[in-house]
């Protein structure tokens, strides 16, 4: 694991969409399945790609073609179950060992904290691993906007830990904007949209999947 996070690093904190969890494979079919249903939209993958990785309540109008966010997220919550997101086989196992290490764990995300704790109940990920947890529900800023990471640079106040004794793992370049303009060291992981070049062209180190972590 020190080739990948140095010695310093306390903390380390993880994206979940794409990061711990598959996500783009079965929420990619549900919001299909949400505009043919609902709204008799035919959603093409380039069209989901274009608006990947915004706040839910937006995109879903945007993919939708709808103004009444309201009914829009009430389609999306009926039909959750129906594609649940895929746990990544490296998932526990890394949390496992980067806690037996000593540092924290914590996960932020833009999800909303409903779907959050359904995947964790759902894919037995233990919670006593998990040191600090932040939903798109705790803030209102969002990814790439390094203020989305307020409240967790309270927490780590708390905890007596400086922003450079942090590292922020994720799958995309705005987590990679956002963890560095808090001040976080970033780690790309390459399960989602962003290549291994794409990371390189931007200066981030990046790795094929979490598993790595545990080297």
């Amino acid at each position: 694991m020190s080739e990948h996070i140095a010695d310093n690093i306390k903390v380390v904190f993880f994206d979940h969409d794409d990061t711990l969890v598959g996500t783009i494979g079965t929420k990619w079919e549900q919001h299909k399945h949400v505009a043919r249903t609902f709204y008799g939209k035919e959603l093409t993958d380039d069209e989901i790609k274009e608006h990947w990785g915004k706040p839910l309540r937006e995109l879903v109008c945007l993919l939708y073609g709808t103004d009444d966010v309201e009914q829009a997220m009430a389609h999306n919550t009926a039909t959750h179950e129906d594609f649940p997101k895929e746990l990544f086989t490296a998932t526990i196992p890394t949390l496992r060992h980067i806690s037996a290490t000593g540092k924290l764990i914590g996960i932020i995300t833009a999800t909303s904290r409903f779907s959050f704790e359904h995947d964790l109940t759902l894919h037995q990920i233990p919670r006593e691993l998990l040191d600090y947890t932040q939903t798109a529900d705790d803030t209102p800023y969002h990814k790439p906007d390094p203020r989305v990471f307020e409240p967790a640079l309270e927490w780590l106040a708390e905890q007596q830990i400086r922003p450079d004794e942090v590292v922020y793992v994720g799958d995309g370049l705005h987590d990679m904007r956002a963890a560095k303009g808090a001040g976080f060291s970033f780690l790309g992981v390459e399960t989602g949209l962003v290549t291994a070049g794409q990371f390189q062209a931007e200066n981030a180190s990046s790795i094929a999947n979490t598993s790595e972590l545990k080297k």
